[in-house]
């Protein structure tokens, strides 16, 4: 679509909805319409990307931004665009609803209706909503078979002659007294415990004092459930952190993990757990994402909301926060102190998350990456096991390849390997020679892979398939040139992806855990060649010995070092320092 295609725009808040034909292709909201859309003809990436494929734009001037939020919500959810991020477990968690009646009762929905009710939640642990249900279904007498709306019946319900119901359908509820239970069943759903205590505590007390022992101890055995179900059921934290909530992000490649955690009363009541799935979209889009699906939705919403990274449309989310709590709350990236080590436990967390995910994805072969990388290839199969080659060296001397293992996307390191080559220092003979011996000498028993990752360009490419064809083998490979990071193909031709591309970051992975394999060779070889130099050292024990390499790496930066220096390290002395100097002078500069 070209610029001036576009429709005339106001500079006012709204939505917009890029189309191809009828397909909606991507939603979005705006402080200012005009602006934002023209932005998109003069941005690189997915924006780019929307603005070339579209070929009809539809906007929907609003009020202020908030109202454009909610819209642009709804229009997503409709709409399900492809260029939109959209939560790969979009399902709805459970929420408590305190029905809006003159009788209310509590139920377990799985939407958020516009009725007056209030909703408390999301709960993302179904067992920790059926106790927490189960708690006030025993504790506090609110109607509970009498269906919704409320029908009258006859007579009272088991419930009720079990204390657990004042049987308001039947009309024996005292609509005063009923009004004071649900008070303190919403205190409790926002966890408010400390209050309702407080308040069952002083009503045991003129219980007592009324010689009503009877009632004060069904108070008393109350509290003491409360007590031990928010004791047990719920994390300690800190009580001076009060109420809010904090969220972690992670991410590798396409794949993010979004987590939610919410305190009230310096308790962590809960986590809520997001997984997204999208290769171009940042980091801020997702968190957004995430951050406009719940806070559409969950209550009751806290006075703090701390986020891992900024987003730019922090004063909407403020502004969506304050308009459904009716107060002021604040959004904050803490930067120090109690709040940033939550945002640490978040990350940390979300980590994990993604760990475990990516091992699921793994086991059946569905790694994002690999998907990407059978498509961009057009290999027959998704690539399970991919092998990466690189060729050092040790100052000209001593030429190595290093061989490292991916499978399933994630490294195995049990099965990488090293080899001393005897090419010179020609690398194109020394790539051919590894591709060769890696499949028909010791290592042929290795599993074949599905393909090969050559750490270089066209040369070094063309180099393993003679290897591959010496070998009698047909493989599928590709290089991948250093400067530019740009995957190169057999027929020369070199494709150009984003770094954030998940096909690409996996292979820079696999080539750099190549190269790190061959490093780990070469450290290891020097530091046998230093340590048979200092053998003959007088004053030069292990510790010492170590010290001087874990210092100086190798013997050209011992020969560097001043006398002086030398000496004033831990555990050396002026003595030792001049025989080491002596020992370096008389080996000459031959390199180490």
């Amino acid at each position: 679509m070209r610029p001036e295609a576009l429709p005339p725009l106001p500079e006012t808040p709204g939505v917009y909805l890029w189309k191809r034909g009828e397909e909606v292709l991507y939603v979005g909201k705006a402080k200012n319409l005009r602006a934002r859309v023209r932005s998109y003809f003069h941005a690189e990436g997915k924006a780019r990307r929307i603005a070339e494929e579209a070929t009809l734009l539809e906007f929907i001037a609003t009020r202020d931004e908030v109202e454009a939020l909610l819209l642009e919500a709804n229009l997503i959810k409709a709409h399900r665009p492809p260029f939109n991020v959209l939560l790969k477990d979009d399902k709805h968690y459970p929420f408590l609803k305190l029905t809006n009646e003159p009788f209310p009762t509590l139920l377990v929905v799985r939407r958020v209706e516009p009725d007056g009710a209030k909703y408390y939640g999301p709960f993302p642990e179904a067992g920790a909503l059926r106790r927490i249900k189960a708690l006030i279904d025993r504790l506090f007498p609110l109607r509970k078979n009498s269906g919704y709306p409320m029908k009258r019946r006859r007579h009272p319900c088991l419930n009720h002659s079990m204390g657990r119901c004042l049987a308001p359908c039947a009309g024996l509820a005292d609509p005063e007294a009923y009004r004071e239970v649900v008070r303190q069943v919403e205190a409790v759903l926002e966890g408010r415990v400390e209050w309702v205590l407080a308040e069952l505590e002083a009503k045991m007390r003129e219980a007592a004092r009324a010689l009503h022992f009877e009632r004060a101890a069904e108070i008393r055995d109350q509290m003491e459930a409360l007590k031990a179900f928010f004791s047990t059921n719920q994390q300690a934290f800190d009580p001076e952190l009060g109420d809010l909530d904090f969220l972690g992000f992670a991410r590798a490649g396409a794949l993010a993990v979004v987590q939610l955690y919410q305190v009230r009363s310096g308790r962590i009541l809960g986590r809520i757990s997001r997984v997204v799935e999208k290769e171009e979209a940042s980091d801020e889009e997702i968190l957004w994402a995430f951050l406009r699906g719940h806070y559409l939705e969950a209550s009751p919403l806290p006075p703090l909301v701390l986020l891992p990274f900024p987003v730019e449309e922090k004063e909407a989310l403020e502004a969506l926060l304050r308009r459904r709590a009716g107060r002021r709350v604040e959004v904050r990236i803490p930067q120090r102190g109690e709040k940033k080590r939550l945002l640490e436990l978040a990350e940390r967390n979300a980590r994990l998350a993604l760990e475990t995910e990516l091992k699921a994805l793994e086991k059946r072969g569905d790694h994002p990456a690999l998907k990407a990388l059978q498509e961009i290839l057009g290999l027959a199969r998704r690539p399970f096991r991919i092998e990466g080659y690189d060729i050092s060296h040790l100052q000209g001397q001593a030429r190595v390849a290093s061989i490292a293992v991916f499978e399933g996307g994630r490294p195995k390191k049990a099965e990488y390997r090293r080899m001393r080559l005897k090419a010179g220092n020609d690398d194109y003979e020394a790539l051919e020679e590894a591709v060769y011996r890696r499949f028909t000498g010791s290592l042929k028993e290795m599993p074949l892979p599905d393909l090969l990752l050559i750490d270089g360009g066209l040369g070094q490419v063309r180099a393993a398939r003679k290897g591959l064809e010496r070998a009698g083998l047909n493989l599928p490979l590709v290089g991948l040139a250093k400067r530019e990071e740009a995957l190169v193909l057999e027929d020369g031709r070199t494709l150009h992806l984003p770094l954030t591309h998940p096909a690409l970051a996996l292979l820079i992975h696999l080539r750099d855990e190549a190269h790190q394999n061959g490093l780990r060779y070469h450290q290891k070889k020097r530091e046998e060649a230093v340590f048979r130099f200092l053998e003959g050292i007088p004053g030069l024990g292990p510790a010492r010995k170590k010290l001087l390499l874990e210092r100086y790496g190798g013997l050209s930066a011992l020969r560097e070092a001043p006398l002086e220096e030398l000496a004033r390290l831990p555990g050396m002395n002026l003595k030792v320092a001049q025989a080491l100097k002596e020992a370096l002078k008389e080996a000459g500069p031959a390199p180490a």
